[in-house]
């Protein structure tokens, strides 16, 4: 099963990423995966690494009309256009407004949104600000790695491990396990807070494929799921099985997708 499958896209979707731990990977991986009958735009609300300009060629919004020529001609290519406000160091683009988020609906399909960062780690504890998610928002997917399980709640692993620390109840240092990851997703302060309204909520538990025993990956799937968090996948943005296994709401009952195994989530 591909990625935009698990998923469940609907038509017309703004899709924003957030958390950490593959939120790029996860993103482009999607781009690919969508029909080229489709109109794609790559846009973020923070910024993100520059990609293949081949695949995913750059425009800036400057110049309104301009911006929009370069749009409309990239679009009947067959290409995924990243939209930016500008360059920065470290080859990187600089984001947009959540305001101009709503401007590239008018020509994308499917508009996907970096609406977040982590500084590359698959953790992270959220200020006030923080994530950035547009309004039209219809499909929020919430991405952690699941190599972050074992390892030690310090700066080495998490981003700003202070504030995971104190909204989880546990010390720094302390060993990493799903109940303190499933603890800081579904903190009401944390990163579901400004979830739009309508807006869907799964979460990408990526790179299972690491974990030497994938255990503590289905625990992790079982405590998130509910409430706001309607689906849980497990898999991999860069492996080549994507998709390992689906939790999702059935109801009022929790359990395993179809697609995959019939045994319910108790």
């Amino acid at each position: 099963m591909k990625i935009n499958d698990a998923l469940g896209l609907k038509e017309r979707e703004v899709i924003s990423f957030i958390g950490g731990g593959g939120k790029t990977s996860l993103m482009f991986r999607l781009a690919e995966e969508i029909s080229v009958q489709n109109n794609v735009i790559i846009t973020t609300t923070t910024k993100i690494f520059l990609p293949s300009p081949d695949k995913f060629p750059l425009v800036l919004l400057g110049e309104r009309e301009a911006a929009e020529n370069d749009l409309a001609g990239y679009l009947r290519s067959g290409l995924k256009p990243v939209v930016g406000s500008g360059l920065l160091d470290n080859n990187k683009v600089k984001g947009i407004t959540t305001d101009q988020v709503s401007l590239l609906q008018y020509y994308a399909d499917y508009t996907l949104v970096e609406a977040d960062g982590s500084r590359g780690l698959s953790l992270k504890g959220h200020l006030d600000y923080e994530p950035v998610i547009p309004g039209e928002t219809t499909l929020l997917v919430v991405v952690v790695g699941a190599d972050i399980i074992g390892k030690t709640l310090d700066s080495k692993y998490v981003h700003r491990p202070e504030i995971a620390a104190r909204r989880t109840g546990r010390a720094m240092g302390s060993e990493i396990d799903a109940a303190l990851i499933a603890g800081l997703i579904t903190h009401p302060e944390e990163l579901l807070r400004d979830t739009p309204p309508g807006a869907r909520v799964e979460v990408f538990i990526n790179k299972v494929d690491c974990l030497a025993d994938v255990a503590e990956g289905y625990r992790l799937a079982r405590l998130l799921l509910g409430k706001k968090i309607e689906k849980v996948i497990l898999g991999s943005a860069v492996g080549e099985a994507s998709v390992l296994d689906i939790f999702k709401v059935c109801g009022d009952t929790r359990a395993f997708a179809e697609n995959y195994k019939s045994t319910a989530i108790s």
